[in-house]
């Protein structure tokens, strides 16, 4: 694509708040693990994950969308996987297009259909209640709206309340007495007891239209759960009309309902906090009544398996029962529900080899999906640098650590780049470069943030390493001027710096320009120290200016994320005037500048939201030339662990092309346009719906036509790129979806 005409787009095109946007789109490059190509590599990672069915797309294959917990901060993010296999296989891409269609989700999210309308709508947490987005999706456009900000439920007949949902854990939402709606398993504000509401939509209206609930059972099959144990034939009353806000409640469990033998009644898998272990219950009620009258921690050892079947998490493991294979079997999937937990084999398939009805899992892996993507375990922290001196940018990794048994381990990752100046493509060569975690101290391997430079002025870049507390480690290269690099001396916190507010992430840059490398280090409360070199070009001495370098904060919602900001500063050259990145705990981007000359001096804030990137919280980001064509390409770092990749060939945003086998049957022409584009499908269709989105991804113009072959007047449209999603319906009801770039002239 030309970038004369991306520049003009950018000046000319009369939209607020354009002039911040990076000319970068979303795009891949390969990646290589082990000698495989990771398929979903730069989907972002996963960590505490909740998964569930939904159809992105509409297409009638059910995609998965993960909710992953990412932290200890209420704030997560979902992840969007399309569904592309036939029977039996699993195969899986990255919908990144879907990602920023959901609103605002915390601590937990679970869909289902509660109308029957076949789309899955979103129940999440609100205030120890359950708050519902209903899906209002037209083919081609994924959206929401807010139904019930609150659940509400009859506890007697007097009385009605929240359903109350502890914000730590996750109700089981299913249809418990199988009439066609759905009703809500939750622990009661004891943590103790779960509670059975009753959806009475049904009986009340004949359709699932409705959210009405009353309070059926205080202590649904007759179980109790207290520290990780289930006990049997309970019979207690606790129903006061409804929870009790100055109770301190239990922190809560995770159920997944699934009707494990096919005989009707529902049964559970129980996860619970500070738990390693999830507990199996056994219904040998009746749909009507239930009536827990086994259980197990050894779960599915049931029946006997080998002891390397159980499902086991250091934390809070928990189910999620979905189809994944396409078999019409529903498989398990078990993830751990809360940090201090596994974080790189996270995520357990157990493939559904039972006979319909009954259900007989078997794990499959222990990575499912984070088997195909860049993962670090928790927390991503990307460099570009030429670490073996070969003119092509490698890519090395920091973490916060990647979890063994009781704790993270910290470690770099180092990429080498096997491909070539103008199409890089990535191989992972150790998950310990520069064997830190046997020259290091332990004391310094808790969350290593890397950058690079030649500090001693002796012809090849060191590496300097921050750290969770805040102190900066020299791992000096002693490879020369030309040679790869050699990092076999580590010399702890050198320069005797210990920053207030840490962890820490540097950034190694000549920041006032006279000649030598100054730091920049980001802190947790938002917030920039500068220090200033004040030695030489062969021997730096670095002495703090400011904690408050441009008095720049990206601190968010308080609510979220209390007194942190996380920042990850990149001061960049744009045309001989710095400018300055920045990433935040809240995932999203902050742009400054009016840097030059006003170092002592506030920094210009032009946009808190660039280009709508949020892939997760704690953005760490490199804003550099990747592939060779003198424009800059974006990494951004998570704390899932993954990376996601921006590149300045494809500056679009959140609209991506997709070339299969339908694509090739759209002409599109002529390209670039002026007055009109020529649509001619030779594919079958009964409908063609044509939808022209800008570079922001606005929607601008809609239109239809019975017939393959047709025109669209673009003489409104500015000069710059567009994109169309092609909606070819061969039917009222399914749809091939395609999307095209296009220029006008």
């Amino acid at each position: 694509m030309n970038n004369r005409i991306i520049v003009f787009f950018l000046l000319t095109f009369g939209f607020q708040k354009v002039h911040s946007q990076l000319p970068v789109g979303r795009d891949t490059v390969t990646v290589y693990d082990n000698g495989k190509v990771l398929k979903l590599a730069w989907a972002g990672g996963l960590n505490f994950s909740m998964f569930s069915h939904i159809d992105l797309n509409q297409d009638g294959k059910q995609d998965i969308a993960v909710f992953d917990k990412v932290n200890y901060m209420a704030y997560g993010t979902i992840r969007c996987f399309i569904n592309e296999g036939g029977v039996g296989e699993i195969k899986y891409s990255h919908g990144f297009d879907y990602e920023n269609k959901f609103p605002p989700v915390q601590q937990w999210a679970i869909f289902a259909d509660y109308n029957s309308d076949g789309k899955a709508d979103l129940f999440t947490s609100e205030s120890f209640a359950i708050k519902v987005y209903k899906n209002t999706s037209t083919i081609g456009n994924l959206s929401f709206q807010l139904e019930k900000f609150k659940l509400t439920s009859n506890f007697t007949p007097t009385v009605s309340a929240n359903i109350f949902a502890s914000p730590v854990s996750f109700p089981g939402i299913s249809d418990i007495d199988n009439d066609g709606d759905l009703d809500i398993l939750t622990f009661n504000s004891s943590g103790i007891e779960i509670e059975y509401h009753k959806n009475k939509s049904m009986e009340l209206y004949g359709n699932a239209d409705s959210l009405v609930f009353d309070l059926d059972e205080d202590t649904w099959g007759d179980i109790t759960e207290s520290n990780c144990s289930v006990a049997l034939n309970q019979f207690i009353t606790t129903n006061t009309g409804g929870p009790n806000p100055n109770k301190v409640y239990h922190a809560g469990s995770g159920l997944m309902v699934f009707d494990r033998d096919g005989d009707g009644d529902k049964d559970l898998l129980m996860g619970d906090i500070a738990c390693d272990r999830i507990n199996y219950c056994e219904n040998g009620g009746t749909i009507a009544n239930a009536h827990i009258t086994d259980t197990t921690k050894l779960y599915p050892n049931f029946p006997a398996k080998a002891s390397t079947q159980i499902i086991k998490f250091n934390n809070f493991p928990c189910g999620y029962n979905l189809d994944v294979d396409n078999d019409g079997k529903k498989d398990l999937i078990a993830s751990p529900n809360a940090p201090n937990s596994e974080n790189t084999n996270s995520t357990w398939l157990y493939k559904n080899n039972g006979v319909i009805p009954v259900s007989d899992f078997q794990l499959s892996k222990k990575n499912f999906l984070q088997d195909e993507m860049i993962e670090h375990g928790e927390g991503s922290y990307p460099v570009v640098f030429d670490v073996d001196n070969d003119g092509l940018q490698d890519l090395v990794v920091g973490n916060i650590g990647y979890y063994t048994i009781t704790t993270n381990k910290t470690k770099l990752a180092y990429y080498k780049n096997i491909g070539t100046l103008t199409q890089p493509t990535f191989s992972l060569i150790t998950r310990d470069f520069a064997n830190l975690s046997t020259t290091a101290p332990s004391s310094s391997l808790t969350t290593l943030v890397p950058t690079f430079g030649d500090i001693d002025g002796d012809g090849d870049k060191d590496m300097l390493l921050a750290d969770y507390y805040g102190k900066i480690h020299w791992a000096e290269n002693t490879a020369g001027a030309g040679n790869p690099c050699n990092f076999n001396i580590f010399k702890q916190n050198y320069f005797g710096i210990s920053t207030t507010f840490p962890a820490a992430h540097p950034q190694l840059i000549d920041v006032d320009k006279d000649g030598d490398l100054d730091l920049l280090i980001g802190l947790k409360n938002g917030r920039i120290a500068y220090y200033r070199n004040n030695g030489s070009s062969t021997s730096a001495s670095f002495a703090l200016v400011t904690n408050s370098f441009g008095n720049i904060n990206v601190k968010r919602n308080a609510a979220l994320y209390t007194s942190e900001g996380h920042c990850t500063p990149f001061i960049f050259d744009d045309g001989g005037t710095y400018k300055l990145l920045c990433g935040s705990i809240s995932g999203y981007i902050y742009l400054y500048d009016n840097i030059d000359g006003n170092l002592s001096g506030n920094f210009n804030l032009i946009d808190s939201l660039v280009n709508k990137i949020n892939v997760g919280p704690n953005a760490a980001l490199q804003y550099t030339d990747i592939d060779g064509d003198n424009s800059r390409d974006l990494l951004v770092g998570n704390w899932g662990g993954g990376l996601a990749f921006y590149s300045s060939k494809k500056a679009i945003i959140g609209i991506n092309e997709i070339e299969n086998e339908a694509a090739n049957k759209l002409k599109l022409y002529p390209n670039p346009a002026h007055d009109v584009i020529n649509i001619n499908y030779l594919g079958n269709a009964d409908k063609i719906e044509v939808v022209v989105y800008d570079e922001l991804g606005r929607q601008l113009h809609v239109q239809s036509s019975n017939i393959p072959s047709f025109s669209i007047n673009s003489q409104s449209l500015c000069a710059g790129i567009y994109f169309l999603r092609v909606n070819c319906y061969s039917n009222t009801l399914t749809s091939t979806v395609i999307h095209k770039k296009i220029v006008i002239e």
